[in-house]
This record gives C-alpha cells, sequence and structure tokens, in this order.
C-alpha cells in the first residue's frame, strides 16, 4: 500500500506559494506583519513535518521560502520604482 499523500518541495520554487505570502506581507505592517509571517512559516513547517517527518528538514525550506518571499518583495519593490 502506498501513501497518495504528497507534498511539493522545494517551497521556494512554488511560485504561486511565493508569490500569494509577498503579497499579502505589502499589505500588512509590524505586528500584523510579523505574526502572518510567523503563520505561513509554522503552517508549512509543519505540513512538512507531518509529510517527511523532519523538523531539520522543515527549517531548511521554509528557511529557504523566506528568502524567496523576501527577494520577491524587492523585485516588486524594484520594479514599482522602475
Amino acid at each position: 500500500m502506498h501513501d497518495s499523500n504528497f507534498w511539493v518541495f522545494p517551497l521556494d520554487r512554488r511560485r504561486t506559494l511565493v508569490e500569494s505570502i509577498a503579497q499579502a506581507l505589502e499589505t500588512k505592517k509590524g505586528e500584523a506583519a510579523s505574526a502572518f509571517l510567523a503563520l505561513c512559516c509554522q503552517e508549512n513547517a509543519h505540513s512538512i513535518v507531518r509529510c517527511r517527518n523532519c523538523a531539520e528538514f522543515a527549517a531548511q525550506e521554509v528557511g529557504s521560502l523566506l528568502h524567496a518571499v523576501l527577494d520577491d518583495m524587492a523585485n516588486r519593490t524594484v520594479m514599482h520604482i522602475a
């Protein structure tokens, strides 16, 4: 028997996920932005741990996702200024 549940890795390559988080963060400030980002990270980390059962892998994936989100936000800012 095989498990039909799967998770797509790496997170930082999931453009829709990265862009949706970046867009949502652009509408938030301060504590609201921090809370939103923490929730996104927590949800993705929990999903990875459930799927792969590896907290270290989850931390690496979430870290890469955060970098991708920040890069996306920086690119949006540059495109908006240009």
